[in-house]
């Protein structure tokens, strides 16, 4: 472009030559303000030079003569060209860095609204399931509803879960605990439920290496561990001062996920209504592995502790919203 501009100038320049003798830098000044927009300063300051050389040779102070510049003309006319010239290519140079910082602006607004929505998608996402999830409680907590005794205490354990619920949201999108992952998030929810039931002595481990799991599946794991760690409060460590839990999540090499939350005390044997499925916390947690594509076993470890396991399918390929926490 810039080579253009020049070439362009140079022949206006000496078709006009009559009527631009007094003038004779004229035309150059098209050439370098369309060689700096179209190419930036350095282009420019090049076409400067090429024109104050052809006009030094071709116009001052006459066609092919000797080079012997008057005063003031000559000089002063080479003088303004250059000054304004630089002028045009510094004004040119600020403007395109503006509209450069403009359009950078503008795609970072663009990548933000672009996020932002993306976020709202999933707030309303969570949202969602959240309440599907307190919807599937109070079903499970409606059914043992049969007298005003009953409808009382189904209410106190609503509102007990949906304590917990909010407990988990608040732990899990922790920005401090962002960083830590599920581990800390999994001890760190265990301590707040024993706690709240004054039960700091009981020692808690937690084993979760960073698997990808989806925020809903974080959630919803996190909702099993906690009733699984409230029964164990009211059977495994009643009448007793302290106790232990442990909670593990792995894969194995086939890629089925494991959530196992285990205890030191009696065992499932000690509770008659688990044999017959009529645990309601047992059929939260049933139902909440269902909502994971798994399924819920629990059973007796070898210490003589019960176990709760939540077994889980492999992660689908490629599937959106999954993360490493």
């Amino acid at each position: 472009m810039g080579a253009i501009s020049f070439t362009l100038a140079f022949l206006a320049r000496h078709h006009f030559s009559d009527a631009l003798a007094s003038l004779p830098l004229l035309t150059f000044f098209l050439a370098v303000l369309i060689t700096s927009f179209a190419g930036g300063w350095q282009p420019a300051a090049a076409v400067v030079a090429a024109s104050v050389a052809a006009a030094s040779y071709f116009g001052l102070p006459s066609p092919g003569t000797t080079r012997v510049y008057t005063w003031p003309r000559d000089l002063v006319a080479l003088a303004f060209f250059v000054i304004i010239a630089a002028t045009q290519i510094a004004l040119v140079h600020r403007l395109t860095k503006a509209l450069a910082r403009l359009e950078w602006k503008r795609a970072q607004i663009e990548a933000m609204r672009a996020n932002e929505h993306l976020m709202f998608s999933e707030l309303q996402h969570r949202v969602a399931n959240g309440i599907q999830l307190v919807a599937s409680l109070l079903s499970l907590e409606a059914t043992r509803v049969e007298t005003t005794e009953d409808a009382i205490a189904v209410l106190d354990d609503a509102v007990t879960r949906l304590s917990v619920i909010a407990t988990i949201h608040r732990r899990l999108h922790d920005p401090a605990l962002g960083e830590a992952g599920f581990e800390k998030a999994l001890e760190t929810l265990t301590r707040d439920i024993l706690s709240a039931a004054g039960r700091q002595s009981v020692a808690v481990t937690v084993q979760a290496p960073r698997l990808a799991i989806s925020p809903a599946e974080a959630t919803t794991l996190s909702m099993i561990v906690a009733e699984a760690v409230t029964n164990t409060i009211k059977h495994a460590f009643a009448g007793r001062a302290s106790g232990r839990i442990h909670i593990r999540f792995d894969v194995n090499a086939a890629g089925h996920r494991r959530l196992t939350v285990e205890d030191d005390g009696p065992g499932f044997a000690a509770l008659p209504d688990v044999e017959d499925g009529d645990s309601l916390g047992l059929l939260v947690m049933s139902s909440m592995a269902q909502r994971l594509g798994g399924s819920l076993e629990f059973g007796n470890a070898p210490t003589g502790g019960a176990t709760v396991t939540v077994a889980m399918p492999p992660m689908e390929a490629g599937t959106n919203g999954r993360q490493a926490v």
